[in-house]
């Protein structure tokens, strides 16, 4: 049985340009206000005084007005910088879009050139290796959110050569050791390494960056940091008994990473002694 609502027909009776926008018009069906409609949903229907709609009709428009009012908002929302389909399929339904509606949307956007992923994925990578320094993993895992699929992704990430991985891997290694200039190199390249790691270097890279980042730390360098880290720790341990005092300066010593030989050997050559009180 077909809905005689739908059937029933009204009439435009008044068209009016909204105030703040210029470009969406209200449209009064029998002196009422009833619906407004985007200019070029206006013009497709050749919505006009006079005009007889149907309720069938009116909810069409209306279908039609979301997918134009969303397809400028995502046009808007790319013109701050490229966007994945899966950034500006989550950025519609935050605008409350219908499935629909989006769907649509979407294949407007394909068929206007805006919405690429390969080229998205490629320009996004490019970028994150020149900008970031970030390994390749995290740049992968970045792209897996971003809704690329897997074939995508390990096509785009050829362009990270294992050259350049190497390079920015050292660059990062470098601003790491500025920050950990207090310990032994041991510990600094193993510092070093673990964080390479979780920037999203593989651990054969992050090695070799950790090498050649320390590479010009010589014993020199390492005496003169051992030399700072006992005179700072024994101030730091003189409220203890002398016993308890060596105690924890070896201990701290170690833990950045000086070898308990090394340690030893520096106390008894610069005659450094924690004798008992009597």
């Amino acid at each position: 049985m077909i809905d005689k609502r739908r059937r029933r027909i009204m009439k435009i009776t008044s068209i009016s340009v909204q105030q703040k926008n210029k470009e969406r018009y209200n449209i009064f069906i029998d002196e009422k206000y009833n619906f407004s409609v985007d200019e070029e949903v206006l013009a497709r229907y050749q919505l006009m005084k006079g005009k007889t709609l149907t309720e069938a009709d009116i909810e069409e428009i209306k279908q039609a007005d979301m997918v134009r009012k969303g397809l400028n908002k995502a046009i808007n929302f790319l013109s701050h910088r490229v966007r994945s389909e899966k950034e500006i399929r989550d950025y519609l339904r935050k605008q409350e879009m219908e499935p629909f509606a989006v769907d649509e949307i979407l294949k407007k956007l394909a068929d206007m050139d805006y919405i690429n992923d390969v080229e998205f994925a490629e320009l996004y990578t490019k970028t994150q290796i020149k900008t970031t320094l970030k390994g390749p993993r995290t740049i992968e895992r970045e792209l897996v959110e971003k809704g690329l699929t897997r074939e995508i992704i390990s096509q785009v990430m050829e362009e990270y050569a294992s050259d350049t991985q190497l390079e920015n891997a050292t660059k990062q290694a470098m601003k790491i050791m500025k920050r950990n200039n207090k310990s032994a190199k041991k510990m600094l390249q193993q510092k070093i390494i673990t964080d390479l790691i979780q920037k999203g270097y593989s651990s054969e890279v992050a090695k070799m960056a950790a090498i050649e980042a320390t590479s010009e730390l010589d014993v020199a360098d390492e005496a003169d940091i051992l030399q700072k880290q006992v005179e700072k720790t024994i101030r730091k341990n003189k409220r203890y008994k002398p016993s308890i005092a060596k105690q924890k300066t070896i201990t701290s010593l170690m833990q950045k990473g000086f070898s308990y030989d090394t340690i030893q050997s520096y106390l008894t050559e610069n005659e450094i002694s924690f004798e008992e009180e009597e």
